[in-house]
């Protein structure tokens, strides 16, 4: 019977393992129940909450999974602005981008809400887009279309498809 010893491995080859680790290396974290702020400046920007979270980075890029329902407050200047939900979302913070799916619902404060199953909000440019059908019901009237680009608290958009009736007095 032959033993044979094995020797420290040099910081070299230390070095180079751990960057063919690195390149290959895919992390995944889960979180429950979650309750997040995200805050920039001093400033409350929104509070994010949701049943799920799955983290997943690869190639220091994040992506977080988030399943639902999601709820999502947005404020400017400390003061709640727009409300939130969908079935489920997913973030990308190097983007500051969400993707909200099923049964999209924005509450402006003012007054303004929004339908979709499926929303893309580019946060920090303050601008939601969907390809898909949105309806928007405002207090004086509603409108539905296919296709929508605007902003978080619905105060200025364009629709690509309008569909409906309009009734004027």
């Amino acid at each position: 019977m032959t033993w044979s010893q094995c020797t420290e491995l040099s910081e070299y080859d230390n070095e180079r393992i751990q960057e063919a680790l690195g390149d290959s290396l895919i992390t995944s974290s889960t979180t429950k129940h979650v309750d997040m702020d995200i805050i920039e400046n001093g400033t409350l920007k929104l509070n994010l909450k949701s049943s799920r979270a799955l983290t997943i980075t690869r190639d220091r890029n994040k992506t977080t999974y988030l399943s639902g329902p999601v709820a999502i407050d947005i404020f400017k200047s400390d003061t709640l602005d727009t409300e939130v939900a969908a079935d489920s979302a997913i973030y990308l913070p190097k983007d500051a981008q969400f993707e909200l799916f099923g049964n999209v619902v924005v509450h402006s404060m003012n007054g303004r809400f929004l339908y979709s199953d499926y929303l893309k909000w580019l946060r920090e440019d303050d601008e939601v887009t969907t390809p898909g059908r949105v309806l928007i019901i405002t207090q004086t009237d509603s409108i539905a279309a296919t296709g929508f680009v605007g902003n978080t608290d619905l105060t200025n958009y364009t629709l690509t498809e309008v569909t409906g009736k309009t009734q004027f007095n």
